[in-house]
């Protein structure tokens, strides 16, 4: 597991092994899917709860107010959470992959594949980005759990077991990166 540090420049660094930086490569771009995907003016979508969650309600008891609230802050709000992502992305650096959705250089054939670990270098905007979109991430997939607040995921299938795995690791990363900061 990956930890962050914080050095005398102010920088936030850590080693990421290449399957996280795939991993979070992975979950980020499928973010900006969605986000990108999202039109403020389309009251169905903003109904999903995985947008709700994101994009959540200024006031749950008064759906007028909270709509009025929506149309002078949701484009923004959007516009920060792609930047954010699309931050993330830029940290992670170019997707070493070619076509064939292999490493570069990697066959079939090869039986040993021990590359090494990815370092990540941030600096104090980057990682408000990386907070940013982890919690955007974290929300997303508590949405698909159905997390509970008390944190507890209600969905008990093979697909959940691996998405509540990437759930938890996701939140140790940005656990990390919080007590990297807070020295």
């Amino acid at each position: 597991m990956m930890e962050f540090r914080k050095d005398e420049s102010g920088t936030v660094s850590a080693m990421f092994e290449p399957i996280e930086v795939d991993l979070l490569r992975n979950v980020a771009s499928q973010l900006l899917q969605l986000l990108g995907a999202v039109d403020t003016d389309d009251a169905v979508m903003l109904a999903q709860p995985a947008i709700r969650r994101l994009l959540p309600d200024a006031y749950p008891d008064d759906p007028e107010a909270a709509a009025e609230f929506r149309r002078f802050t949701a484009d923004g709000l959007l516009e920060g959470k792609l930047a954010n992502a699309t931050a993330v992305l830029g940290a992670l650096g170019d997707d070493e992959r070619d076509t064939s959705g292999e490493p570069a250089g990697f066959s079939a054939q090869d039986s040993v594949h021990d590359p090494l670990p990815v370092p990540i270098v941030l600096d104090e905007q980057q990682v408000q980005s990386w907070l940013r979109t982890l919690t955007d991430l974290r929300l997303v997939l508590a949405d698909r759990l159905n997390v509970d607040p008390q944190g507890r995921p209600h969905l008990d299938d093979e697909e959940s077991h691996v998405v509540n795995e990437i759930y938890n690791w996701l939140g140790m990363v940005q656990e990390s990166l919080v007590y990297a900061i807070d020295i």
